[in-house]
C-alpha cells in the first residue's frame, strides 16, 4: 500500500444493489442517480457498469457531471437528467450534451420553452420537500407552456421523510404529487428516492429513483436492507507510539490516556474525507480489532488505540480500514453524528481509487 488513503470499489457489488433495486420497484425502471461522482465512488466506472446491466436513466445535480458518462448512456439509447435544472448553464450546453435539464421553476420552463425548440425536458414538482421545484400556483402557467410546445417527458418530486415508512408526510407527498401531476397529462412519473424504493408499490409510478442504495449505505430508519458494500476506504498506518498513562493526544490534547499502550498515527485526515466530528467518537479496523479514534483528527492524519493488539508494533505501515466490510459507513456517520451521504461524498481528491471487476458484465 502507498503511502496515501485507498479506496477499492466492487462493482459487482454496484450491480447487485442494482438489481436488487430493480426487482424491489419492478414493473417500474430503476434508475441510477450518480451526481457528486456517484457519491464520491466513481460515477464513470459505476456508470458504465450500470450501463452493462441494462439501466437506461442516469440522474446527475449538475451538467458539468454527466460529461464523462454522458456518451456513452445517448449511445446506448439513455437519459441523462441534471436535477438541479438549468442554473446558469446557457440552454445551448444541454442541448450540445444531449442531456435533460429537471426544470424547478416557471421562469426555467419559459426558457426552455423559449430557447429549446422542441428538446425534451422533464418538470418537477415540490410537493413537500420545499427545497427545488414547482409550486402549486404556477402550475397552470407550465400546463400553458406545454399546451404551447413545452416537450415535458417526465414530472417528478422528492420525499422528504421516506427513511420513515410510517411518516405521515409520505402518503400527504404521495397525494399531493398524484393530483398535481395529473394536470400535466399522461407523462411518465417518478416520486421515490432509495427510502422510497422500499415504501410500496404506490409510490414506485412508472421510475425510481435511487442513489445512496446503490452505494450499500442503509437508506432506511428501523430496518435493515440486505445490500451488499461495494467500498473499502483504508489509510496506511504511518508510524507506531508507546504512550504512558496521563499522556494526551493531538491538538488540544482532547484524550488523555487511562493506562499505558500503544497508539497508531494513521494517514489520512479531514483534507482526505475523515471528519473532524469523528475526533475521540470513531473507530477504525485494524488486524481483526476496532481501535478507537483518539485525539482530534488533523489535516493529514489520525491517531488510534490499538492497545488490545498483542503485537502492536508490527502494525507499522498495515492497513488501517476507516470504512468498509467490518467498519460500515453507517457505524461510522453515527458515531460522527453525520449521515452517510456526508462522509462517502467527502471521500478526497488525493485518495487512490481502485475498482474490482471494471469491465466484468452480465
Amino acid at each position: 500500500m502507498s503511502a496515501r488513503p485507498r479506496l477499492t470499489v466492487d462493482l459487482d457489488a454496484i450491480s447487485a444493489n442494482y438489481r436488487l433495486l430493480q426487482e424491489t420497484v419492478a414493473p417500474a425502471e430503476c434508475a441510477a442517480v450518480i451526481k457528486a461522482d456517484a457519491y464520491g465512488l466513481g460515477a464513470g466506472a459505476i456508470g458504465r457498469r450500470l450501463l452493462a446491466e441494462d439501466c437506461r436513466t442516469f440522474f446527475f445535480a449538475h451538467l458539468p457531471e454527466a460529461n464523462d458518462i454522458g456518451p456513452a448512456v445517448q449511445s446506448a439509447g439513455g437519459k441523462a437528467f441534471i436535477l438541479n435544472g438549468l442554473g446558469l448553464y446557457p440552454v445551448a450546453d444541454f442541448l450540445n450534451a444531449h442531456t435533460i435539464p429537471v426544470l424547478n421553476t416557471l421562469e426555467e420552463a419559459r426558457q426552455w420553452s423559449e430557447e429549446a425548440g422542441n428538446a425534451p425536458a422533464a418538470l418537477h414538482l415540490d410537493t413537500g420537500m420545499n427545497r427545488l421545484g414547482l409550486p402549486p400556483r404556477d402550475d397552470a402557467a407550465v400546463v400553458k407552456l406545454q399546451e404551447a410546445g413545452l416537450n415535458l417527458i417526465h414530472v417528478m418530486s422528492h420525499l422528504a421523510c421516506a427513511d420513515e415508512a410510517n411518516h405521515p408526510a409520505n402518503q400527504a407527498q404521495l397525494e399531493r404529487f398524484r393530483e398535481r401531476a395529473a394536470a400535466f397529462g399522461d407523462l411518465p412519473r417518478s416520486l421515490s428516492n432509495s427510502a422510497g424504493c422500499f415504501l410500496g408499490s404506490a409510490f414506485q409510478f412508472d421510475l425510481s429513483r435511487p442513489g445512496l442504495a446503490l452505494y450499500g449505505a442503509q437508506p432506511l430508519t428501523g430496518r435493515i436492507v440486505p445490500l451488499s458494500l461495494p467500498y473499502r476506504f483504508e489509510a496506511p498506518v504511518l508510524q507506531v507510539r508507546r504512550f504512558s498513562r496521563r499522556e494526551t493526544f493531538g491538538y488540544g490534547g482532547t484524550h488523555t490516556a487511562e493506562s499505558d499502550g500503544f497508539s497508531a498515527t494513521i494517514g489520512a485526515g479531514y483534507a482526505d474525507g475523515i471528519p473532524r466530528c469523528l475526533s475521540n467518537r470513531g473507530h477504525v479496523w485494524l488486524s481483526g480489532i476496532k481501535a478507537p479514534i483518539i485525539g482530534r483528527v488533523s489535516m493529514d492524519s489520525f491517531t488510534a488505540d490499538i492497545s488490545a493488539l498483542p503485537d502492536p508494533e508490527s502494525q507499522l505501515h498495515a492497513s488501517a480500514q476507516i470504512y468498509g466490510p467490518d467498519l460500515t459507513i453507517d457505524a461510522q456517520a453515527a458515531a460522527a453524528g453525520l449521515s452517510a451521504y456526508e462522509l462517502l461524498t467527502r471521500i478526497g481528491g488525493r485518495t487512490e481509487r481502485y475498482y474490482i471487476n471494471e469491465l466484468a458484465s452480465r
